[in-house]
C-alpha cells in the first residue's frame, strides 16, 4: 500500500502545473463538488472533505477511496502597445497575442477510514492544490534584429502547489466533529521572460567617477545639446535582461481546522481555518543575458557623444571612445553579459477562513452555499527573489551585488493581491437511486491590481459556471463527472508606473478556462 501511494504521490508532482482559478486557489477539490460550485465546507458526502473542511469526514460512514483528476484547457491572451518616451502607451499595437493552449491533467486521490464502534475517522490523501502559468511568443521592443525587425521573446511561468497527508476527525457528540488535516507540501515555481529592474539595482561604482554608481548614469537625463554635461546619462527608466530561472523547489507544512456540525439531514454546516504556507524555494538556477540591454546602452552613450559634439563627431569615432571609456571601466567585451546565479525565492500561499452549509428542502434535493475569505493581502505583497554567485565580472561590476563574494542582489518581485472573497452557490437532485445531476455558481473578486496584472501571472477569473452528475456503476463504485467554465476575464493595467515592466502599461490581460473533472469513488466495505 505504501508504493501505491507514493507512486501517486510522485504523479502528481510530475505532471502538475495549472492555471489560477482565484489567485492560485482552486474552486474545489473533487468532483462532486466542483457540480454544484465547489460547495464542500458544509457538505459532508466525499473524501475532499479533507482539504475544505477535515471534521466532515466524521459524517463519511464508510470506508471510501476516491480517485479524482481535472482536465484544463485554458486560453490566455494578451494586447499590448508600443510606448512613448514617458512610457506610456501609443496607439500603435505590439502584441495581440492569444497564449499556449496546453491541456493539463491534474491528479488527487484520499482515501476515509470509519474505525468501527469508534468516535474518530481516519483520512488520507494528496491534492492539487492551486498554482498559475502561462505561455507567450511575444515582441519587446528591446529585441530587435539589425534590421529593425522584432526578435520575439518567451514568456513562461509555472507554479505549482501540491500537498498530502493525515486527516483526523472525532465526533465530540453524534452531532459535532472537530478535525485537522496536518500535511506535507510541495511546490515548483519557473520563469522564462524579459525581466525588468529599477536601474537603482546597479549598485556597482564606475572607476573614476566621483563614486557614480552605474544605476545613477544609466537612470540620469540624456544630453539635448552640445558640451560637456557630467550630469548627463543614458536615460533609462529601467533596465532589462532575459531571465530563465528554474529548477526552483520548496516543501513546507500546511495545517488545517474544521468544525463541523450535523443538525439533522436536513442541514448541516461547518467552519474551515487553514494556515498560511511559507515556501522558501532553494536550489534555484537563474539565467540572465544582458547582453541586448548592453547593446542598447553602448547605442546610446554613441548618440550622446555625438550630441555633446554639437553633432560633429563621426560615428566611427564615437564608438572608438566609447569603447576606450567602458574598457577604462573595467569591462571586458570578450567576456559578454550573460551570467548565471543560484536562486532562492520566497512566496506564501495564503491563510484562509471559511463558512459552509447545507440545506435540503426534499430527501432528494439538497442545496449548498460556502463563504471563503483569502488573505492573499498579506501572503502576495512580492515574491523575494535572491541572486547569489554570479561570475560573470562585467555584470558583478555593473550590478555591485550579486557576485561570488559580493552581497547577494535581492529583488522584490511586485504582486501587491488584495484580499479575495469567494462566494460558492449550487445545489443537487437525485432523478433516482443511481443517477444525480448538479450545477453550481463561483464568484470570487479578482485579486491582482491593475498595477501588477501581466500575462505571465494570468490569475484573474472571476465567475465560474459547473455542472455535474453521479452515476452509481456498481453497488461499490460511482462515477462523478463535472465540467466548469470559468468565464473571460480581460483586465487592462494602468496606463503609467506599472510596477513590474512598462511594456504592461496600458495593457490588456485575460483569460478563459475549461475544465472537466472525473472522479471515481469506491465503497470498500459494502
Amino acid at each position: 500500500m505504501r508504493k501505491i501511494w507514493f507512486t501517486i504521490f510522485v504523479v502528481i508532482v510530475s505532471v502538475t502545473s495549472l492555471y489560477a482559478q482565484n489567485g492560485t486557489i482552486p474552486v474545489g477539490y473533487n468532483a462532486r463538488s466542483f457540480g454544484r460550485g465547489g460547495t464542500s465546507i458544509g457538505f459532508f458526502d466525499n473524501a475532499g472533505l479533507m482539504m475544505s473542511n477535515p471534521a466532515g469526514i466524521s459524517f463519511i460512514e464508510e470506508q471510501v477511496f476516491d480517485i479524482n483528476a481535472i482536465i484544463m484547457l485554458p486560453s490566455p491572451a494578451f494586447k499590448n502597445y508600443k510606448k512613448n518616451a514617458d512610457g506610456t502607451p501609443t496607439t500603435t499595437v505590439l502584441n495581440d497575442a492569444n497564449g499556449y493552449k496546453d491541456p493539463f491533467v491534474l491528479p488527487s486521490a484520499a482515501y476515509v477510514h470509519k474505525f468501527k464502534d469508534s468516535k474518530f475517522t481516519l483520512g488520507l490523501g494528496f491534492f492539487t492544490v492551486g498554482g498559475m502559468g502561462a505561455e507567450f511568443d511575444l515582441n519587446h521592443e528591446l529585441f530587435k534584429d539589425a534590421s529593425g525587425n522584432y526578435i520575439q521573446q518567451k514568456y513562461r511561468s509555472r507554479f505549482a502547489v501540491m500537498q498530502g497527508g493525515l486527516t483526523g476527525a472525532y465526533k465530540i457528540t453524534d452531532k459535532f466533529s472537530v478535525g485537522v488535516s496536518a500535511h506535507l507540501v510541495y511546490s515548483t515555481i519557473g520563469f522564462n521572460n524579459p525581466f525588468s529592474m529599477n536601474p537603482t539595482n546597479m549598485k556597482g561604482v564606475m572607476p573614476g567617477y566621483g563614486g557614480l554608481t552605474f544605476g545613477q548614469y544609466f537612470s540620469a537625463p540624456r544630453p539635448t545639446g552640445p558640451g560637456i554635461q557630467p550630469d548627463k546619462g543614458l536615460g533609462y527608466s529601467e533596465v532589462t535582461s532575459i531571465a530563465d530561472m528554474n529548477d526552483l523547489k520548496a516543501f513546507a507544512f500546511n495545517g488545517r481546522i474544521g468544525l463541523a456540525y450535523k443538525f439533522s439531514d436536513k442541514f448541516t454546516a461547518g467552519i474551515n481555518f487553514s494556515s498560511p504556507v511559507p515556501l522558501n524555494f532553494k536550489n534555484g538556477v537563474a539565467n540572465l543575458d544582458m547582453t541586448t540591454q548592453f547593446n542598447d546602452s553602448y547605442g546610446r552613450a554613441v548618440q550622446n557623444m555625438i550630441i555633446m559634439s554639437g553633432n560633429t563627431m563621426p560615428v566611427d569615432t564615437a564608438k572608438v571612445r566609447v569603447a576606450q571609456q567602458f574598457a577604462a571601466l573595467g569591462i571586458v567585451d570578450s567576456n559578454g553579459f550573460a551570467a548565471q546565479y543560484n536562486i532562492t525565492n520566497d512566496f506564501e500561499v495564503p491563510m484562509s477562513l471559511g463558512f459552509g452549509c447545507m440545506i435540503s428542502p426534499k430527501d432528494n434535493f439538497r442545496l449548498a452555499l460556502d463563504l471563503e475569505w483569502i488573505n492573499w493581502t498579506k501572503s502576495a505583497k512580492s515574491m523575494k527573489l535572491t541572486l547569489t554567485n554570479g561570475q560573470n565580472t562585467n555584470i558583478n561590476l555593473l550590478l555591485g551585488q550579486g557576485g561570488a563574494g559580493q552581497a547577494p542582489l535581492v529583488v522584490d518581485f511586485p504582486l501587491e493581491w488584495t484580499d479575495a472573497v469567494l462566494v460558492k452557490i449550487g445545489g443537487e437532485y437525485d432523478f433516482s437511486k443511481t443517477f444525480t445531476v448538479r450545477l453550481g455558481y463561483a464568484y470570487g473578486n479578482n485579486p491582482i491590481p491593475a498595477t501588477t496584472i501581466n500575462p505571465i501571472v494570468p490569475a484573474n477569473l472571476v465567475h465560474h459556471f459547473t455542472a455535474g452528475t453521479t452515476f452509481n456503476i456498481s453497488k461499490r463504485a460511482l462515477l462523478n463527472l463535472g465540467l466548469e467554465y470559468g468565464l473571460k476575464n480581460a483586465q487592462t493595467a494602468v496606463n503609467q508606473y506599472h510596477l513590474v515592466a512598462a511594456e504592461y502599461n496600458g495593457s490588456t490581460t485575460s483569460l478563459t478556462n475549461l475544465l472537466g473533472h472525473i472522479s471515481v469513488t469506491y465503497f470498500l466495505n459494502r
